[in-house]
């Protein structure tokens, strides 16, 4: 094998893809720059999302008493995690917009260009016809729910992922700008403004995998700033929702604790409980910054008993 064979087959390992956009330059959302990304609580639990195109299937899952039903579009099938960018997109936009105290709407108008650089997707004309086939996927799907929205209340519940959408172009001078529609559906827009959501590193977006992208979410979900989470593999191969064979799952986690390079969470898998670890390493990079602080301070203090005497 040569040197550059080898080489290239450690990139295409890495799970990070590299950032394609150094600025960012963003309701109208486009008017609203993203300081922190959001991402929507239940739908970081629970699988909404296929990891795969063309998944024409209707799926059920079920978590205690929980269960979620995902009926996809038969022509267009079930909106993917990488669809989801549209969601985290907007829910981005929205937080930022209530920070700022200004007015929000459940239809949310930007620029694909815009949406292209904020989630790190390539800018040509093949991505405009993606994110059309995108926005129809997520307006198909439908999910059907018994997730509990209230301490005292559950209650069995229908929504698409998203209400409607609408791309139209626009002259803007002598540039012909593709502006997009996207109009929530209200239990998401709710979500947002009861703040059920959570951020995200901006790194996401660089997550090649579809499966890697479902797992970050859930680490981030459960494990969040704590210093570990820890999982059954079976009851994560749940959570996923991953159609792959059980076997296949195992070895995609096998093979991204080798690597380890998921955004904010190491990754291991414990073979003879068949449990899978998360652990926060932004945690143990504050404890490590906090210890050297401390020692930093130990060694100012003996110096300045050294200096005047006081041994």
């Amino acid at each position: 094998m040569t040197d550059g064979t080898a080489k290239n087959r450690v990139r295409n390992l890495k799970t990070l893809r590299p950032r394609k956009h150094q600025q960012i330059d963003f309701f109208i959302a486009d008017e609203v720059d993203i300081v922190n990304f959001r991402d929507e609580l239940a739908s970081m639990e629970h699988p909404f999302f296929a990891l795969k195109g063309g998944d024409t299937r209707v799926r059920e899952y079920v978590n205690g008493n929980v269960s979620v039903t995902i009926s996809p579009n038969v022509k267009n099938g079930m909106a993917t995690i990488f669809d989801k960018d549209v969601w985290i997109y907007a829910i981005s936009k929205l937080c930022q917009a209530m920070y700022k105290e200004q007015p929000i709407s459940r239809t949310v108008r930007f620029t694909a260009y815009d949406f292209f650089v904020t989630t790190n997707r390539d800018k040509g004309g093949r991505s405009y016809k993606e994110l059309e086939k995108a926005l129809d996927r997520l307006a198909g799907t439908r999910i059907t729910t018994n997730i509990q929205h209230s301490v005292d209340k559950r209650e069995a519940i229908g929504f698409g992922l998203i209400d409607s959408w609408h791309v139209v172009e626009e002259q803007k001078g002598k540039l012909e700008v593709g502006m997009v529609e996207v109009t929530l559906p209200d239990w998401l827009y709710e979500a947002v403004t009861k703040t059920k959501v959570l951020k995200i590193s901006s790194d996401y977006f660089r997550i090649r995998k579809a499966i890697d992208r479902r797992l970050y979410e859930i680490a981030r979900k459960h494990c969040g700033s704590q210093h570990q989470f820890q999982i059954s593999l079976e009851k994560l191969y749940l959570k996923t929702g991953s159609t792959a064979m059980k076997d296949k799952f195992k070895y995609n986690i096998k093979q991204l604790a080798k690597i380890n390079d998921l955004p904010d969470y190491e990754i291991s898998y414990e073979a003879e409980k068949d449990y899978v670890i998360f652990t926060n390493r932004n945690q143990d990079s504050e404890k490590a910054q906090k210890s050297k602080m401390r020692e930093g301070g130990k060694k100012a203090i003996f110096g300045l008993k050294k200096k005047y005497g006081f041994e």
